[in-house]
């Protein structure tokens, strides 16, 4: 039969198919004949992958170029590469929750890998138990004197101790190999950052040793292909639990990235983007934003760089500027904004009489509840009156009393009185509202009063005329600067109290929109040359801004002044409500001011008489965080008051 199945069997030749185009060369292996293959050997394709050209995954993920020539590092594609390991006997004994942590954030260049694998739990307790049985039977043979006897009573004591973890709690037994990567564009660098990271080490209790001559076969076991050079991972062997393994996981992050925030600046410990949602209730108990430094820190240009990337936002900000407010005109130009001059000679100033809300409860269009009919009127009256005093401070009780009843009488002659209706015509539009001359007039006409309109002539007739003038402003803008800059000296704190005044009506009558309340030099306000008065209405003003979905964000230069105020109740008020604080430069004076109200630690105030322009202690309750401030090209050509760059901008311009 097999001689007849033979010619059945025989496999004949198929051309088509070796001549077929294109076959493979595994193909064409099996198609050559086996007589050829055994005198001549396995044919082999003309050219390789390789040398045909084409790209495969490795040399996609191959760096172009590695010189392994150095002791100390390894350069691949002009990146200098450096390697430590911590040593198997370099980890403390006992450690806390994210003890990895200093590791992993320990700044830029710096990379930390760390292998676990996870041992037979039946083989390691015999091992355990073998090595515990030997320590006891050599203890007994070394004197108490010798510091072998310590080393065997240690060994002994950590051996029960893994036993009963592993036994009784059913934990698991790992060996740990932890390698840290520093990186660097030069040498130099790379050194000085090595340095660091070993005092890094010593300071969290770990002691890190380098790869010298075995940098490249560190550089292959970082790679994340789980396989350690076997010199590297037996030096660097750490036995480990699980509830050790656990905790080095590094939960906690230096880095403070909020979802909508907006940028501030880079970390200074690990140079990481710093992004900041101060409307995230949900993170922050308020949004209110403290700002500290000393002249020249780079408050100002921090706060416009804040205010323009919040408007950017879609959000509502208004500025109120008592000093150099034409370095803030640049910007809100550039913005679409709104650029007032709150002074003598100005007369583009908003009417402090005209009432701009029609309800006093704000909460009602958030909640959807009925609106309350609190009278509008008898509130403006009594800032009215709080203004008044901030220009004659000797006012009795009985001469607030007679204001009060001439403001009631002026609002009267316009056909406005305590019911709210009454502020609005047929349209729903705001009625003509009383100016400052007819104020003047109501107390001209009473011979009690008399002596009280002194205060307003200068308004009426003086050389403010312009100020109290009756103008059509149009504040319908998200983005408002109160330059009260030009005031002079008697003028100023009743200035900034105006332009507060307009600020707080526009931010409670603007319902749901998110809006921000930028005031500088808040000092003046609530300092020691202010009052009583006016400090409590600034000081209500940023505790209640948040329920209505805004922030306040304040700066100040003096600390001495912010507290100067009846033992600095309304300073201190400010600071506490405002959940971020960010401390700039300051002289070391200004900074031990500060230390016992936000609990800084001694190198911190010893980094912020260090900081440069620019640079500030971000805190946030008990987190601490420096960061240095960057802005866009746009925004510091828009924002810098550098003289040197502005000739060069003149000189562009050809003038």
């Amino acid at each position: 039969m097999t001689k007849k199945q033979q010619p059945k069997k025989k496999p004949a030749p198929k051309p088509k198919p070796e001549k077929r185009k294109g076959a493979s060369p595994a193909e064409a292996e099996h198609k050559q004949p086996a007589l050829k293959r055994l005198l001549f050997g396995e044919e082999k394709p003309d050219l390789t992958e390789l040398e045909a050209g084409s790209t495969t995954i490795l040399d996609i993920l191959s760096p172009t170029a590695v010189d392994t020539k150095s002791r100390d590092y390894i350069v691949v594609d002009g990146i200098f590469h450096a390697y430590l390991y911590v040593a198997g006997y370099g980890y403390s004994t006992t450690v806390g929750s994210s003890w990895l942590a200093p590791l992993v954030e320990a700044g830029e260049g710096v990379n930390l890998s760390f292998t676990v694998r996870r041992q037979s739990k039946d083989k390691i307790l015999s091992k355990i138990s073998q090595t515990t049985m030997l320590n006891r039977s050599r203890m007994r043979d070394v004197g108490d004197t010798r510091q072998d006897y310590e080393e065997l009573d240690s060994a002994i004591s950590s051996g029960l101790y893994l036993k009963d973890v592993m036994n009784r709690q059913g934990e698991d037994f790992y060996y740990m190999h932890t390698l840290i990567e520093v990186t660097a564009n030069d040498p130099e660098t790379l050194e000085q950052r090595v340095t660091e990271v070993e005092k890094l080490c010593v300071s969290v209790d770990m002691i890190a040793r380098r790869c010298d001559y075995k940098n490249e076969q560190a550089f292959l076991s970082s790679l994340p292909l789980l396989s350690l050079d076997a010199d590297i991972e037996r030096k660097s062997r750490r036995n480990a639990l699980t509830s050790g393994v656990a905790a080095a996981f590094p939960f906690a992050s230096y880095e403070l990235s909020d979802r909508n925030g907006i940028f501030l600046g880079l970390n200074m410990y690990n140079r990481s983007p710093v992004f900041l949602d101060p409307y995230d209730d949900y993170k922050y108990t308020n949004g209110n934003f403290w700002l500290g430094g000393t002249s020249g820190a780079g408050k100002t240009f921090t706060l416009q760089c804040m205010g323009g990337r919040l408007r950017e936002q879609g959000k509502r900000v208004i500025f109120i500027i008592p000093k150099k407010g034409h370095e803030f005109r640049p910007l809100c130009e550039l913005l679409g904004g709104l650029y007032l001059r709150l002074s003598p000679s100005s007369r583009d100033c908003p009417n402090l009489m005209a009432i701009r809300r029609t309800s006093l409860d704000s909460y009602s269009g958030l909640r959807g509840l009925t609106v309350r009919d609190d009278s509008v009127l008898a509130e403006k009256i009594s800032r009215l009156i709080i203004w008044y005093s901030l220009q004659k401070r000797d006012l009795s009780d009985e001469d607030k009393s007679l204001l009060d009843s001439s403001l009631v009488e002026c609002y009267r002659r316009y056909g406005i009185d305590f019911d709210n209706a009454t502020i609005t015509d047929e349209t729903g539009a705001f009625k003509t509202m009383p100016v400052f001359a007819d104020w003047y007039e109501v107390l001209s006409e009473n011979p009690d009063t008399r002596h009280l309109a002194v205060v307003l002539s200068r308004y009426v007739t003086g050389s403010a005329a312009a100020m109290g003038a009756r103008n059509d402003i149009d504040l319908n803008n998200k983005y408002i600067v109160l330059d009260t800059s030009g005031m002079p000296d008697d003028l100023i704190l009743p200035g900034i109290f105006w332009a507060t005044d307009i600020a707080n009506d526009l931010i409670l009558g603007a319902g749901a929109d998110l809006s921000a309340l930028i005031a500088d030099e808040l000092w003046s306000l609530v300092g020691a040359s202010s009052n009583p008065l006016a400090a409590g209405f600034v000081l209500e003003m940023v505790k209640t801004i948040r329920g209505l979905g805004g922030i306040a964000i304040t700066s100040t230069q003096g600390m001495q002044d912010l507290f100067g105020l009846e033992g600095g109740k309304y300073g201190k008020g400010i600071l506490d409500s405002s959940r971020i604080k960010l401390i700039m430069q300051m002289e070391e004076q200004e900074a031990r001011l500060i230390q016992g109200v936000l609990n800084l630690s001694e190198d911190e105030v010893r980094q912020i008489t260090r900081f440069r322009r620019g640079e500030g202690l971000l805190c946030i309750g008990y987190n601490h965080v420096p960061i240095a401030f960057h802005a866009t090209q746009k925004e510091y050509e828009a924002i810098t008051t550098s003289p040197t760059d502005l000739r060069e901008r003149g000189k562009e311009r050809g003038e």
